[in-house]
């Protein structure tokens, strides 16, 4: 049973006929009236709209407010239209009120979309668990169009569901110039219901692939529980382009991303809130997010990223980073000012171990103030093109030795800063880690009192020059293997008349520089030595 576009208008409702007329052409098209319905708002219409939907592939409602007590449900390929919002699916008993805030009565889900190829334009709904759930139900949810629709009133209002069978997934659906006002929980969710925890098998896949565009969402007052935006699980490229959400001071966000998603696109978004609301939230577990032209007008951060991991990109987005790029290449660029990241090292005495660096910033304050230790570097094949500047800061002489995990180290070598303000820049080719600059003073000289050992002196061959005394008894200066030592220059200097020998040996007795023992036996004798990692050489003597 249809009507034409004259028969079903109620006279005197302000509704465009030249439009509507424009729109469905000279066709007859179904109606719930046909169907039984009142569309009064208190009749219960529920069964004359779904029958007119199993019936029909399009079914228009005409102005007035259709009740309902059951879910209206859209199967594959289905339209429902009305005349804009004076068009009312009105899911609960009583009618929609613009003052009074609502009671989120209702316990079943306004609109449902079941299945693919369906579309929904130019209505009003009110009440609801959720005001419009898309899932696959009966087949997968694909390529559905909701448009011109206001959402009022409900838990959530907007709801994209990857259900409980892969096979019927929630992709490609397009949403746009929506309102969603008053919801309780979340304007818009994006969700996978989990079948038996036990069974993998009865999850959905996240909703994917799916666009919004001018999708806003309004508390007008009312408080709620979640976010304007939650995607709660989503991934890859489901966009949100001239969205807004201006949310309660009891939101948690106005845009919230999840720990289940990825790859999603943010574009022109703006955020409202006067409470502490941050303008998009990115939960850890969500990365690879692309935000750009982010406006946050909320008493939060713009973007609050409580991990600090940064798994996101933004452009024109926010405070304090108003751009944030990860994995950028950039073929050449002029910097007219630039920041670095920086962080402080200085263990405890206690501190057992070497201290390993992720990286992630670009200048390292080093404090060796409380002990001697070892910092690690990455290995040069994990930091291709990576550039770090490793700085001492502390007075004390207890040497850093930089190495390399599993490799030789830079410029194929341990490198030690002892004094205070010591300073290296290495970057990284792939291959090994190379020294681009080096400001390392020689080392402040250091006295051996020949009186104060019971045994031979140990060099470190950490300072350039060592000055001995053996007035009270011979001295065996010993050094380090060559090996142990490599590029370190030292002069050895005998300061006291006496005639006592400073012998200078390698540790163990067997040879010296320039394989020898070597005896300092006057007053102000000197050797100067040099390693080149195989063997200990003698560059001047006097």
């Amino acid at each position: 049973m249809t009507k034409k576009i004259d028969d079903i208008l109620i006279p005197g409702q302000n509704v465009n006929k030249l439009n509507l007329r424009k729109y469905l052409g000279s066709r007859e098209i179904a109606t719930p009236q046909d169907y039984g319905a009142y569309g009064d708002g208190i009749v219960d219409d529920t069964e004359a709209i779904n029958t007119a939907l199993a019936e029909n592939g399009a079914v228009f409602l005409p102005p007035g407010a259709y009740r309902t007590t059951a879910p209206v449900v859209l199967g594959y390929g289905r339209m429902l239209f009305g005349a804009g919002d004076v068009s009312v699916i009105q899911a609960r008993e009583e009618p929609y009120d613009p003052i009074e805030l609502p009671e989120y009565d209702s316990d079943f889900n306004a609109v449902e979309v079941v299945e693919g190829y369906c579309t929904i334009q130019n209505l009003r709904i009110v009440g609801g668990a959720t005001g419009i759930m898309l899932y696959g139900r009966d087949g997968p949810c694909v390529k559905n169009v909701i448009e011109n629709v206001s959402i009022w009133d409900c838990v959530n209002g907007l709801t994209f569901d990857g259900w409980d069978d892969t096979d019927k997934p929630c992709y490609w659906n397009n949403a746009s110039r929506i309102l969603i006002a008053r919801p309780q929980l979340n304007g818009v969710l994006f969700t996978v219901t989990p079948g038996d925890w036990e069974d993998p098998e009865t999850f959905g896949d996240s909703p994917n692939a799916n666009k919004l565009h001018d999708v806003r969402v309004y508390s007008l007052s009312a408080p709620m529980s979640g976010s304007g935006f939650f995607i709660s699980a989503g991934r890859y490229n489901n966009s949100f382009i001239d969205c807004e959400a201006n949310v309660h001071t009891s939101a948690e966000a106005c845009f919230r991303l999840g720990f289940s998603t990825d790859h999603n696109v943010i574009v022109n978004f703006y955020a409202e809130s006067l409470g502490l609301a941050p303008g998009v939230r990115i939960d850890n577990g969500s990365t690879n997010t692309s935000i750009v032209n982010l406006f946050s007008a909320t008493g939060g951060a713009a973007i609050w990223d409580p991990t600090l991991h940064g798994e996101y990109q933004a452009y024109n987005a926010g405070f304090p980073f108003k751009n944030f790029l990860k994995d950028t290449w950039i073929t050449d660029v002029h910097i007219d000012g630039m920041t670095r990241g920086t962080t402080f090292i200085d263990p405890p005495e206690d501190h057992v171990g070497n201290i390993e660096i992720d990286l992630e910033h670009t200048f390292y304050l080093l404090s060796s103030f409380n002990k001697s230790y070892d910092l690690i570097l990455p290995n040069a094949a994990d930091a291709v093109g990576r550039w770090v500047t490793l700085k001492k800061s502390d007075l004390r002489e207890n040497p850093i030795t930089v190495k390399e995990a599993d490799g030789p180290g830079p410029d194929r070598r341990d490198v030690i800063l002892l004094q205070q303000y010591d300073t290296i820049t290495l970057m990284s080719n792939g291959a090994n880690w190379w020294i681009l600059s080096d400001n390392r003073t020689p080392a402040l000289s250091t006295f051996v009192d020949g009186s104060e050992l019971s045994g031979p002196y140990e060099a470190s061959m950490l300072h350039r020059v060592y000055l001995v005394s053996a007035f009270t008894g011979q001295v065996i200066f010993q050094i380090p293997a060559p090996s142990a030592a490599p590029g370190r220059l030292a002069t050895i200097k005998k300061i006291d008349p006496s005639s006592n020998h400073v012998k200078v040996q390698l540790a163990g007795g067997s040879g010296g520089p320039d394989a020898q023992i070597w005896s300092l036996t006057s007053h102000f004798a000197a050797m100067t030595i040099f390693s080149d990692g195989g063997q200990w050489v003698v560059l001047s003597t006097y």
